[in-house]
């Protein structure tokens, strides 16, 4: 029996939820706001596992970590390595990965009936050499795409196997071919499924409030391991999406979790409602604030072509201001290979950004300097 508080957060939580479906149902303005997401989501995974890196810095890290300058080396890759995770939970394609992965079957499948509905491609992206000719500015006309060959599907130790190797091979370099779970780990992510599979079995968000219940516990949580909490925390976005059928939704739940992390671990301990009651509103806040943000990613568009106007019409300004959304810092030489131009073309659309003030330099270097777009900064 529900709690009159827990059935009125859940009508609330639905109607911002569909608010926020009927918002992002045009592909380009879906695409942009899951792109910030996904810097969002990883910047404040990363503050939970005490890694506390400034938004411009996480930006650096996002091109090199090697060319953040006041975070350590180790703290910038796993900045990286949890954005290239949130990437890979949203099914953004990167061919890197998807050859890694696709030598290694999908194993153990969950008993979810709503599996299929969801397919992801891993997204690796070495940071050996950001500045790969296969990284191409993206079509803001289509949304995410997803590979349907030895995919994972979410939900299954597949997709576990491959969110971990993900992260594990950006932190540590190593060939993700060769990264395997465990037999011990194997065991700890099937405990883990079987919970969900119980935990989900309400109907809609009720199902969905109970998914969240198990993924985002605090610590400390003896129930999930250390090594598959960020993998846990990936899972997160999908489970409102699933149990909801609203595939065009990604909250990004960890910046949530953070600034109200005091208020989460006093309601985990509640032997009532409260945990989910929290989670409940915890979810129509975030739609809330991503309708928000959705309404402001459009403005700053709108702006940038102000300010531009009508210079060089025969440029590709507008090219890498759609660019911008998914790719918010760059070295020239980066936008270089992206655009398929000459350096001094590149440096000259620099410039143009520059002059409008899109664009800030915030490396202080001599050679690889890096160029943020301010105003999308996590």
């Amino acid at each position: 029996m529900l709690s009159p508080a827990l059935l009125t957060a859940l009508l609330e939580a639905e109607r911002a939820l569909g608010r926020l479906a009927e918002a992002c149902h045009e592909p380009e303005r879906r695409r942009r706001l899951w792109a910030d997401a996904a810097r969002r989501e990883a910047c404040a995974a990363a503050r939970l596992d005490g890694i506390m890196i400034d938004p411009t810095d996480f930006l650096i890290a996002t091109v090199n970590p090697d060319l953040a300058p006041t975070v350590d080396r180790p703290a910038a890759m796993c900045a990286h390595a949890l954005w290239q995770g949130a990437r890979f939970a949203q099914g953004v394609r990167d061919a890197g990965a998807l050859h890694a992965r696709a030598r290694t079957p999908v194993r153990g499948p969950s008993r979810s009936a709503a599996a299929d509905a969801w397919r992801a491609v891993a997204a690796l992206e070495g940071h050996a050499d950001t500045d790969s000719a296969s990284d191409t500015l993206p079509d803001a006309k289509d949304p995410p795409e997803s590979d349907g060959s030895a995919t994972p599907a979410p939900w299954t130790l597949g997709w576990i196997e491959a969110s971990w190797r993900i992260l594990e091979a950006d932190l540590s370099g190593r060939d993700p071919m060769r990264l395997s779970l465990s037999v011990e780990r194997e065991a700890e992510a099937m405990a883990l499924l079987n919970r969900l599979d119980q935990a989900g079995e309400a109907p809609a968000l009720l199902g969905g409030i109970g998914l969240l219940a198990e993924l985002l516990r605090p610590p400390p949580d003896l129930r999930t391991p250390g090594w598959l909490r960020p993998t846990a925390r990936l899972l997160a976005p999908l489970a409102i999406a699933r149990n909801c059928r609203l595939p065009g939704l990604w909250l990004p739940l960890s910046t949530s979790v953070w600034s109200d992390r005091t208020a989460a671990a006093i309601a985990v301990r509640d032997s009532g409602d409260g945990w989910r009651l929290w989670l409940t509103d915890m979810i129509a806040e975030t739609a809330r604030r991503e309708r928000q943000r959705l309404a402001t990613l459009d403005q700053t568009a709108q702006s940038w072509r102000r300010r531009l106007g009508d210079r060089r019409r025969n440029s590709r300004l507008p090219m890498v201001i759609d660019g911008l959304f998914e790719r918010p810092a760059f070295t020239v030489r980066h936008l270089q290979k992206r655009l398929g131009t000459t350096f001094r073309g590149a440096q000259l659309l620099v410039n143009d950004l520059e002059d409008a003030g899109v664009l800030r330099e915030v490396t202080n270097r001599a050679l690889d300097r890096v160029f943020v777009a301010v105003e999308l900064l996590p």
